[in-house]
């Protein structure tokens, strides 16, 4: 099977999931199934995954895999579509919010300010407005609070006023149509600021934070006493929600945190996979 993703922190969640032979378990964003084979081969043959992407492309990729449960959808569902396959409690779920790399360099969706000839959508599944709909449509005052609230960046009233000036000459509709609304036409020493726009656009059009917080609920529910939760976040946003979400379940004593620390990639695992650089993973116990 061809490589599309070098999943993060694999050795610690080898440990920290605490899953044996036989256990059922989910990996709640399969994606390119890096973390879904590793979790394969610790509960065996008799274990049972459920692994859930919201893309189709994805879960067609993964659906020949013996004792692999595939279900198309969004984890803010992951209790409809566990019983939908008949699934019942998980001993472990995984959430790793990250990109994949396929998504980035081969989806053709426009989620990376690198690739200008291709369209703004950023849809990771088919039920969403797309990115180029989202700035064409939406008042200046909302694209500011997009690019304020979900990219944390700075400037965004600017970026905002930008976009709303150049779609009076025409619809933006491909990533190099945004990035000439944002006047960039090299976009090096611009990185930065575009990791945060296109960031901004993404959780928008995907609603991933309030997914987050509803998957993560309704995966608690569903995780049998003694069970653990990993969430492997990638930005502040992400972090806080499930650092906030721990916080609340622990304090009501239904759950216990086993990350004081969020755990980080050391200095070897980013010399092999740099993507691995901003990963934070922490882990709770349902008790």
């Amino acid at each position: 099977m061809e490589k599309i993703h070098d999943p993060a922190l694999t050795e610690e969640l080898k440990v920290l999931l605490n899953l044996k032979e036989c256990d059922n378990a989910i990996d709640a964003t399969m994606d390119g199934g890096g973390h879904a084979q590793m979790m394969l081969g610790l509960i065996g043959e008799k274990g049972t995954l459920l692994g859930i992407d919201q893309d189709e492309a994805m879960i067609q990729r993964m659906s020949r895999i013996k004792n692999l449960l595939p279900a198309l959808g969004n984890f803010r569902n992951i209790d409809l579509l566990a019983r939908q396959k008949d699934f019942g409690k998980a001993r472990a779920i995984l959430f790793d919010l990250g990109m994949s790399r396929w998504h980035l360099e081969q989806s053709g969706r426009g989620f990376s300010f690198g690739k200008p000839k291709e369209p703004l959508l950023m849809n990771l599944g088919t039920d969403t407005q797309s990115a180029a709909e989202i700035v064409n449509q939406s008042s200046e005052r909302e694209l500011t609070r997009i690019f304020r609230e979900f990219g944390e960046e700075p400037r965004a009233a600017l970026v905002a006023k930008k976009v709303v000036l150049a779609r009076k000459n025409g619809k933006i509709l491909s990533v190099g149509d945004f990035l000439g609304a944002l006047g960039i036409e090299d976009i090096r020493g611009k990185e930065r600021l575009l990791a945060r726009i296109f960031q901004a656009l993404r959780i928008a059009v995907n609603d991933e934070l309030d997914a987050l917080l509803e998957g993560l609920r309704k995966g608690f529910e569903i995780l049998l006493l003694g069970g653990r939760i990993a969430v492997i976040s990638y930005h502040s946003l992400e972090d806080r929600i499930v650092k906030n979400f721990f916080k609340k379940l622990s304090a009501e004593g239904r759950a216990k945190i086993l990350t004081k620390k969020p755990i980080v990639a050391g200095d070897e695992e980013i010399k092999r996979n740099p993507s691995a650089r901003s990963a934070k993973l922490r882990v709770l116990e349902k008790t």
